[in-house]
C-alpha cells in the first residue's frame, strides 16, 4: 500500500509539469520563513512579484516558442533596444503612446527577421538568434555610446511606476493580463494546441494541415514584441534607457520556462508553470540579496539551476516514455 502511494505521488510529480516549479517554490518559502522573517512582509512580497513580472513578460511568449520547438537568444538585446528606443523617443518629444507603439512595432520586425532567417531559410535558431543578439547589442552601444539615456518626462514614467490603490505596482497588473491571455491561447485554443504539435513533429503537423511556417514566424514576432515591451516598462520603471538592461535575461527566462515544466525539446508547455518558475527565481534572488550574496555568485547559482532543470526535464521525459 505504501509503495502504491509513493508511486502515485511520483506519477503526479512527473506528469504535472507545473510541479517542477511549485514544489521547489514551496520548499523555499518554508526555508526563508526561518532565515528571513521580513520575507513575508507585504512590501517585500510585492517587490518579488514585480521582479517576477518583468521576467514573465518575455517568459510567457517564450513558452509558446519552446513549445513549438524554437529558441531565441536575442531577447536580452531586444529588451535593451526597446528601453533605449523608448527613452530616446521620449526625450526627443514624442508622446508616450506613439513611443510605446513604435517600440512594439520595432520588436515585431526584429522578431519577424529572426523568423525569416530560422524558418524560411532553415537556419539553426541558436546561431541565428545569437547573431541577432550581437548585432542589436552592438547597434545599441553605437547608438548610445554606452551611456544610459535619461531625462524621461513624468508622464512617460507612469506606465512603470504607477501603483494600483497606492499599493500594487502596475507591472504586476501587466503580468496578470499577459498571463491570462497566454494561458487561454496555449491551453484552451486550437491555435495553442497546434504549437505542441509543431514542437512534437513539424512534418506531421504540416501534413495535418497546420500552417507551420506562418505560425513559427508569428511566434518569433510575438517574442520580439514581448522583449521590447519589457524594455519599455523597465525604462519607465527606472527612468532611463540602459544599454545593458537585458544582460543575463536570456538565462533567467529560459530557466524560468524550463523549470516551470516546458520542455526545451518542444512538444509541451505550460504558462502556469512558467509563472511559478518566474516567481521561484525572483524569490531565490530576493533571498540571496538578503544573505548578501554578490551578483556574480547569483549568476553562477542561476546557471546551475538552469542545468539542473534541463536534466530534470530529460529524466521526466524518459520516465513518461517508459510509461
Amino acid at each position: 500500500m505504501k509503495n502504491k502511494k509513493e508511486n502515485a505521488i511520483l506519477k503526479a510529480i512527473i506528469t504535472k509539469n507545473e510541479l517542477g516549479a511549485i514544489i521547489p517554490l514551496a520548499i523555499i518559502l518554508v526555508v526563508v520563513a526561518f532565515g528571513n522573517p521580513t520575507f513575508y512582509q507585504l512590501k517585500n512580497l510585492l517587490d518579488i512579484l514585480r521582479t517576477a513580472s518583468f521576467s514573465f513578460y518575455i517568459a510567457a511568449p517564450l513558452t509558446f516558442l519552446l513549445t513549438a520547438g524554437g529558441m531565441d537568444l536575442s531577447i536580452g538585446s531586444i529588451l535593451s533596444f526597446g528601453g533605449v528606443m523608448y527613452a530616446k523617443l521620449i526625450v526627443n518629444g514624442v508622446p508616450v503612446l506613439p513611443s510605446v507603439v513604435l517600440c512594439l512595432i520595432a520588436g515585431a520586425l526584429i522578431g519577424f527577421c529572426n523568423g525569416i532567417i530560422i524558418v524560411k531559410y532553415n537556419q539553426p535558431a541558436f546561431i541565428a538568434t545569437l547573431g541577432t543578439q550581437y548585432i542589436i547589442s552592438g547597434a545599441v552601444l553605437v547608438w548610445t555610446g554606452g551611456i544610459s539615456v535619461s531625462g524621461l518626462t513624468a508622464p512617460s514614467k507612469i506606465i512603470g511606476q504607477y501603483y494600483l490603490f497606492d499599493t500594487v505596482p502596475i507591472p504586476i497588473l501587466y503580468a496578470v493580463i499577459i498571463g491570462v491571455v497566454c494561458y487561454i491561447v496555449l491551453a484552451k485554443s486550437k491555435w495553442g494546441r497546434s504549437l505542441a504539435a509543431i514542437g512534437g513533429n513539424k512534418e506531421t503537423a504540416y501534413l495535418a494541415g497546420i500552417p507551420v511556417v506562418k505560425r513559427r514566424m508569428l511566434i518569433y514576432a510575438i517574442v520580439g514584441v514581448a522583449a521590447t515591451f519589457t524594455g519599455v516598462i523597465w525604462a519607465a520603471r527606472f527612468a532611463n534607457g540602459l544599454p545593458g538592461a537585458g544582460d543575463a535575461v536570456n538565462m533567467k527566462n529560459m530557466a524560468a520556462v524550463i523549470i516551470g515544466g516546458t520542455s526545451p525539446a518542444g512538444g509541451s508547455g505550460t504558462v502556469v508553470g512558467t509563472a511559478f518558475g518566474c516567481i521561484l527565481l525572483a524569490s531565490i534572488a530576493n533571498f540571496l540579496v538578503f544573505l548578501g550574496v554578490p551578483a556574480t555568485a547569483q549568476q553562477l547559482i542561476f546557471g546551475v539551476i538552469l542545468i539542473a532543470a534541463i536534466f530534470i526535464d530529460r529524466y521526466r521525459r524518459d520516465v513518461l516514455s517508459r510509461g
